[in-house]
């Protein structure tokens, strides 16, 4: 458990997991935004519907990087954890 606790290569890859996070949902966001500029519906119902999704997506799009958030919230409680533990090894929470 200890070498675990220790292991700062784990705070790395997790600050890479991160920003590869918000740079895929940037990506995504873009390649959504320009595939559906493009298409025009043949009738009422299909640009209803088109529009629906463009909402949809705003909405989910909006609300990915509180992913991130919650994932560098769960860093710092660990980080805060562990110098309240003593680096896992004696007394503590």
């Amino acid at each position: 458990m200890r070498k675990l606790i220790n292991n700062n290569e784990g705070y790395t890859k997790a600050v890479g997991m991160i920003i590869a996070l918000l740079v895929t949902i940037g990506i995504g966001a873009v390649v959504f935004w320009e595939i559906t500029d493009g298409i025009e519906g043949s009738s009422t119902e299909a640009n209803d519907s088109l529009n629906e999704t463009q909402d949809m997506a705003t909405t989910v799009f909006g609300l990915l990087p509180l992913i991130a958030l919650v994932v560098v919230g769960a860093i710092l409680i660990g980080i805060v954890i562990r110098g309240f533990a003593g680096g896992g090894g004696k007394g503590g929470i």
